[in-house]
């Protein structure tokens, strides 16, 4: 069954209604779960447009979520669509259930690949939507049956949104996002953002790479550029993080699938540095208004150590980036220190969660003692690669 419908009533015929800024009643709203969603229609691109949701709801990135990663492990869509009493859609919640050694997991876009969940509603109604009484109940009386409901990673300013929509209380998750304003200067920023150790690192690595004949960056588009960019990632990386999801072809894959639809929108960001005749490192982001939002690096260090391909890497597409009008350079999840370095700013992750079963309760546990383990794997190892 595509879609299970609540049953509050449904007055698409209420008189007045009609305007965009009517308020409707509590029992106005038309909420579903979906099992089957076309992403890439048109109005979700219009419901997206009005939204002020991130790069990872964008609708490519989700169409190939649901499309390539979600069958491979397992999950379904559980997606929840909010209409107006004109059968306008203005909200959306993608979420997916799966389940790991017998736990149902209601849960966000994430599967180790998406950054930050962000519930999709339209600017012009959100407000009146998280304040209608009921909501939260009604959302959860056609939710699927589930023992963890585990929201993550959500940035500090949509954790209201969440709790609003699907209770609980936002728990900080124990490590940040890091991101740095650009401004409309490269020169200016390196001055005034960059810290004085960085700039003399980079400084120490140009002149490496004058002597093995010059960098050159560029920014790949075609298909072929762009598989044989994930391919080298996946390949530069190997080894070097445990559990790094890129190692799986699938993962692989999917990162450039979405980067070739993305490509036409503007969405996708592959970066490859060339020094003298030959690669040196790859870097792959996402791209939304104004912010690039690094995911992937992968560098050959043992060449080019010297030359500290990664920090060149990041200099390089921060100057192309302001060049093209981009503004914030996000380094996303992760507290390596190198970030801190490029002049960025911590925002804090939150995740929501629910327990409603004694398994759900006794799971939750060791998710998150493993996930303690990973995250004291990532600092020691220093996973974002800033070398």
């Amino acid at each position: 069954m595509a879609a299970a419908q609540s049953k509050a009533p449904r007055p698409h015929d209420r008189p007045g209604s009609d305007s965009l800024t009517a308020a409707p009643a509590p029992s106005a709203w038309r909420i579903d779960l979906r099992s089957e969603y076309d992403f890439l229609q048109s109005e979700y691109a219009d419901l997206f447009a009005t939204a002020d949701a991130t790069a990872f709801q964008h609708p490519v990135w989700l169409h190939h979520i649901y499309a390539r990663l979600a069958p491979a492990r397992r999950a379904r869509m559980a997606v929840v669509t909010i209409r107006d009493p004109d059968d306008r859609l203005v909200g959306v919640l993608p979420l997916m259930l799966r389940t790991k050694t017998g736990v149902r997991l209601l849960e966000t876009t994430d599967l180790g690949v998406s950054d930050y969940a962000c519930p999709v509603l339209h600017r012009d109604f959100a407000a009146r939507l998280l304040a209608t009484p009921g909501l939260r109940e009604r959302i959860a009386s056609i939710l699927p049956p589930h023992d963890v409901m585990r929201i993550r990673p959500i940035r500090r300013e949509h954790a209201d949104a969440w709790q609003a929509l699907l209770g609980g209380k936002p728990e900080f998750l124990g490590f940040s996002a890091h991101a740095t304003e650009l401004g409309d200067d490269h020169a200016r920023w390196k001055a005034e953002k960059a810290a004085k150790s960085l700039r003399g690192r980079l400084s120490r690595a140009e002149k490496q790479i004058v002597k093995q004949g010059g960098a050159t960056l560029h920014r790949l588009e075609s298909e072929i550029d762009i598989r044989v960019a994930m391919a080298a990632i996946q390949s530069l990386r190997a080894g070097r993080f445990e559990g790094d999801p890129i190692q799986e072809d699938l993962v692989r894959d999917f990162y450039a699938d979405a980067a070739l639809a993305g490509t036409g929108e503007g969405l996708a960001g592959v970066y490859r540095l060339d020094i003298g005749d030959a690669p040196a490192g790859y870097v792959f982001g996402l791209c939304w208004r104004g912010t690039y939002h690094y995911l992937l690096i992968g560098c050959d260090y043992q060449t080019y150590s010297r030359c500290s391909p990664g920090l060149v890497l990041y200099d390089r597409i921060i100057a192309d980036f302001i060049d093209r009008g981009g503004r914030v350079f996000d380094f996303t999840i992760g507290d390596e220190p190198f970030k801190a370095d490029f002049g960025t700013d911590a925002t804090p992750m939150f995740g929501l969660f629910e327990t409603p079963t004694w398994l759900g309760r006794l799971a939750r546990t060791a998710f998150e003692a493993r996930e303690r383990r990973k995250r004291a794997r990532d600092a020691e190892d220093g996973a974002g690669g800033g070398k």
